[in-house]
């Protein structure tokens, strides 16, 4: 087995599992998913491949929810610059920085991730690469491309041999281990802390 020289993490659901509306009323943030993770609705696919903006969303939900596009956007803003990480993954990935592998943030996200998430959290400090998917203005099948993006900006010696990727989307962790490399699949902080435990990381 090759030793670990890259770890790639996953943001939605893994380094975080806050909702970016949760600054909203809690009855307008529920409405909210619901309208954005609804099967009839496109929107969260499209903003998510940079297809649409942040501000186009909020005029969608502001329609629908009865609040000024600006009020929505104000408080997304707001949620994304507030938002707390996952303590396990956060430490582990704060304890891989100082101790030598180079770190790959890669998501699945959208405008606002690129433009709020990462500098209210300085993100770029910690990691070494930054992927975001709505930066490619287009539907990705699968992060496969972004990974590849992630381990060329490395350098040559960073690929999926030598790679641990943290990640809650099961198909995606499917395919990263079938391209060669190690996974955790992310569920809970208390699974993955005791995964670290038992590995002795």
């Amino acid at each position: 087995m090759s030793p670990i020289r890259t770890i790639v993490v996953d943001f939605g659901f893994t380094l975080c599992s806050e909702h970016y509306f949760n600054q909203l009323d809690p009855e307008m943030a529920h409405l909210a998913s619901e309208i954005l993770s609804g099967k009839k609705s496109d929107l969260t696919d499209r903003w998510m491949s940079g297809l649409t903006t942040s501000m186009d969303v909020c005029g969608h939900l502001s329609g629908l929810l009865d609040i000024s596009p600006e009020s929505i956007h104000d408080a997304l803003v707001r949620g994304c610059s507030d938002m707390h990480f996952n303590d396990a993954v956060w430490s582990f990935v704060k304890r891989q920085h100082d101790a030598g592998p180079k770190l790959a943030l890669v998501t699945t996200n959208a405008d606002i991730f690129t433009d709020v998430i990462v500098p209210a959290h300085r993100l770029g400090d910690t990691f070494d690469a930054i992927v975001n998917s709505a930066d490619y203005k287009v539907r990705l099948e699968s992060k496969q491309r972004m990974w590849n993006d992630a381990f060329e900006s490395l350098g040559a010696e960073h690929g999926y041999q030598s790679s641990l990727l943290v990640e809650d989307t099961l198909k995606e962790v499917r395919l990263f281990r079938k391209l060669g490399g190690q996974t955790y699949h992310y569920s809970d902080d208390e699974a993955f802390a005791a995964w670290l435990e038992s590995a002795g990381s």
